[in-house]
């Protein structure tokens, strides 16, 4: 640089070297105010990156938190199916159960009163035959 600070001061009456030189000075400046303008573009942008960030954590921990949720009240709503579903079953075994004892007495019953029909049958014969003796 040496040489070229020499070189420019033995040169900087030209016009052509004064216009040079100050457009080096507007790059400068334009330099300048281009990093000035980066650093707080930066900062701008990161702010509002992290405001987004921030926006996007919120809303992923709501739904985790929904999706938390719907798997409980799936549970729930399982487990409260089953105790439904066991608890039918159950109701349509012990009727079943009920129906064949019902069916069973029933059976029962009617033979019972067809022995009873029958004996009294032979008790009636069995008295005839004696009052057929008796006459005799």
């Amino acid at each position: 640089m040496l040489v070229i600070a020499m070189v420019d001061s033995k040169y900087s009456e030209d016009s052509k070297v004064q216009k040079i030189d100050a457009d080096i000075g507007n790059f400068k400046t334009d330099l300048q105010n281009a990093e000035a303008e980066l650093a707080t573009l930066d900062e701008r942008l990161d702010a509002e990156i992290e405001s987004y960030r921030k926006v996007a954590k919120s809303r992923m921990d709501n739904y985790e938190s929904m999706r938390t949720q719907l798997r409980d009240a799936e549970r729930i709503w399982k487990d409260a199916d089953k105790n439904y579903r066991n608890a039918k079953n159950q109701k349509n075994k012990t009727r079943s159960t009920l129906r064949k004892k019902v069916e069973t007495l029933r059976r029962r019953i009617r033979n019972a009163e067809i022995a009873k029909e029958k004996r009294f049958r032979e008790l009636n014969k069995d008295e005839k035959k004696l009052a057929a003796k008796s006459k005799d």
